[in-house]
């Protein structure tokens, strides 16, 4: 089944393609996004935010999970319709502005790449507040640098959920041969584990994956379609995290038995 934009609680929303998650807070100070995908997928991302009923020109605000393409392509064009405000962690913004050829961009071979720099530069632990929503910033390092992880708190008439978010568990970064092409420590492999074990000790209720596949956001879209109102989960966040382990695992032991 093709994704769709739904509603996966409160004011929380899937606005984004098969292949990169975007989404959707709607706040009291208008609405917020999470990543804005590939640079193709603008009209994806508008028509969604229609569809449920919103305006994209009330964007006020667009977070970043890291710095490679797929999760910043349409920042600069949502930024000309809405004037939204963009954050992402003070590490990865030279990497949106193309100070650091760490991207992924170039594989697109874009005549004129989206580069730009954000506004707001995260620190780890910082918290931002739109009407009862606060969105938590955790610096969570492997990925990228300066991945981030959002943890968002979400409050309704009954009770409050939180929704989270590990900024990047790709491992494709933290292959040998991109590690040795670029420079870069293996030093990352051993951080991005130890974020894992911080983020464990959080409490959540539902998570969201910056790919749809890495949080079975598709089964997700079919149980809110079959009429199902409550899709949380307060031990997928776990099960998440060791999922995200295991894939780095996986990728050590290639390697191991490739050098044989």
């Amino acid at each position: 089944m093709k994704l769709q934009a739904f509603k996966m609680c409160d004011n929380l929303y899937f606005v984004g393609s098969e292949a990169v998650s975007v989404h959707l807070i709607d706040t009291k100070e208008g609405l917020v996004l999470i990543d804005t995908g590939y640079p193709d997928m603008y009209d994806l991302i508008v028509e969604n935010i229609k569809i449920l009923g919103f305006n994209p020109k009330d964007i006020c605000a667009i977070f970043h999970s890291h710095g490679h393409i797929d999760h910043f392509g349409c920042t600069e064009k949502l930024v000309a319709l809405s004037g939204a405000k963009t954050y992402i962690s003070r590490i990865d913004n030279d990497i949106v502005n193309g100070t650091l050829d760490l991207s992924w961009a170039k594989e697109l071979d874009l005549e004129t790449l989206p580069f730009f720099d954000c506004d707001v530069l995260i620190e780890d632990g910082d918290v931002f507040t739109f009407g009862d929503v606060k969105i938590r910033c955790v610096l969570t390092p492997g990925h990228t640098d300066g991945v981030l992880s959002f943890f968002i708190t979400l409050k309704n008439e009954s009770k409050e959920i939180v929704a989270a978010m590990h900024g990047g568990i790709g491992t494709n970064s933290m292959a040998a041969d991109f590690l040795k092409a670029y420079g870069l420590s293996f030093e990352c492999r051993d951080v991005f584990r130890e974020g894992l074990k911080k983020l464990a000790l959080e409490e959540v209720d539902l998570v969201l994956g910056n790919h749809p596949a890495q949080s079975h956001t598709e089964e997700k879209m079919i149980r809110v379609l079959n009429g199902e109102t409550d899709i949380t989960d307060k031990g997928e966040w776990k099960r998440f995290l060791a999922y995200a382990e295991s894939r780095l695992d996986e990728r050590i032991r290639k390697e191991a038995e490739e050098s044989l």
